[in-house]
């Protein structure tokens, strides 16, 4: 196994542990999470064109591997830390993950989480009628965002900025600079 170059923003961590399918662990007084993308997926396919081609062979990727864990701090509050890794085989390949993809596999990740949050909070208000903070502060709690410094202002903010949009607006122009904990 080796590792991907690639730090996963802190608040993405705790929507992706809670949405991705993985095996759950207590670690070293850790919640953590492995979970498993398959390059033939839609994920891994994106992760694949990232790869670029270099001067000597290395081990083609089998698949890939997020690794997300959650740590209560001794004084209170939580650590979140993700990380993606890749499994190689014997095989042979000139492609490798470069280090400068992170902003752009978060920027990826980002956009899951908008989309994922506006999706949720019109079916909140559908509902349950136009109580935005109602629905926001259940989509914190849910993913438990205010350890990472999201604040229900800043989600508000978000809420009424992305509805002006499409839903899938988001995937089809340049991502905003905009972002929490980048």
């Amino acid at each position: 196994m080796s590792i991907v170059p690639v730090h996963i923003r802190p608040h993405l961590i705790p929507f992706f542990f809670k949405e991705f399918d993985g095996k759950d662990a207590n670690y070293l007084g850790q919640k953590v999470k492995a979970i498993r993308v398959s390059t033939s997926s839609s994920l891994g396919r994106m992760m694949r064109l990232f790869m670029v081609k270099v001067e000597k062979p290395t081990k083609v990727v089998d698949h890939y591997q997020l690794y997300l864990s959650v740590a209560d701090k001794p004084g209170g509050g939580k650590e979140y830390d993700g990380n993606y890794y890749k499994f190689e085989s014997g095989s042979r390949s000139f492609l490798e993950l470069p280090a400068d993809t992170n902003k752009e596999i978060n920027n990826l990740l980002e956009d899951i989480f908008r989309v994922a949050f506006m999706s949720f909070m019109e079916g909140y208000m559908m509902a349950h009628g136009a109580v935005i903070n109602s629905g926001i502060n259940e989509f914190i709690d849910k993913y438990d965002l205010l350890e990472v410094g999201l604040s229900v202002d800043s989600m508000r903010q978000l809420h009424y900025r992305e509805k002006k949009k499409a839903k899938l607006a988001r995937l089809q122009v340049r991502p905003s600079n905009r972002v929490a904990n980048s």
